[in-house]
């Protein structure tokens, strides 16, 4: 007797990859080991795009009427527009959301982690702050020079990725909650009806990111 199966998704390895991500799951495990908080103090960043033109699930959207009230929704797909997003998780909370105006760059992201990032942890203890942790992954503008001078100044020795204490493998989607938990839960949650500006799409963000309970992350 046949079954369906659903087809899974995943992230394609090359090269040394698998060998990088053995390397790190077992430098953090070590890590863990020796520091039992130390899940806790690291700070996995991500940045993502939010456009104008995703494609939104109408099998969800319903109205119930006695009568076909024809309904419409005007969506302006003349203009595009997308938004950079930087978002963060710390423990069992969401750092952010930081709107990047235009395209990232190292510039850019240097001001971020010196002027920006340190308001966004103003709620956090100090203590953890002290012995906080940064991930990120080796975007061009993350391992621009101007960049990671930032990091070493900021978290000297106690930042993960290209040049910092510990490499970040490369294409490793399942090992930050970025990418296997937050952004997939607020672009379902914002494109579940169609955006209509900038700024209604910084609101749906920001309101999604307020909602999300300690005990969800």
């Amino acid at each position: 007797k046949f079954h369906p199966y659903h087809l899974s998704l995943h992230q394609e390895l090359h090269g040394t990859d698998f060998e990088n991500r053995i390397r790190f799951c077992q430098w953090f495990l070590h890590q863990m080991q020796n520091n039992d908080c130390f899940l806790q103090r690291v700070l996995f960043t991500d940045e993502a795009t939010f456009t104008n033109h995703r494609q939104v699930n109408l099998r969800n959207m319903h109205y119930w009427a006695p009568e076909n009230p024809h309904w419409m929704r005007e969506i302006d797909h003349q203009r595009r527009w997308s938004i950079n997003v930087w978002c963060g998780i710390l423990g069992n909370q969401v750092i952010g959301p930081y709107f990047i105006e235009g395209q990232l760059t190292g510039q850019k992201y240097a001001t971020f982690i010196t002027e920006i990032l340190p308001a966004l942890l103003e709620n956090v203890p100090l203590n953890i702050r002290l012995g906080m942790w940064y991930m990120h992954d080796g975007c061009p503008a993350h391992y621009a020079r101007v960049s990671r001078e930032a990091l070493h100044r900021q978290f000297p020795h106690r930042w993960i990725g290209r040049d910092g204490e510990f490499l970040w493998p490369p294409r490793s989607p399942d090992l930050t909650p970025m990418d296997y938990f937050l952004w997939g839960t607020l672009k379902n949650t914002v494109y579940c009806e169609p955006p209509t500006t900038v700024e209604n799409m910084k609101d749906r963000i920001l309101e999604t990111c307020n909602r999300l309970s300690s005990e969800t992350i």
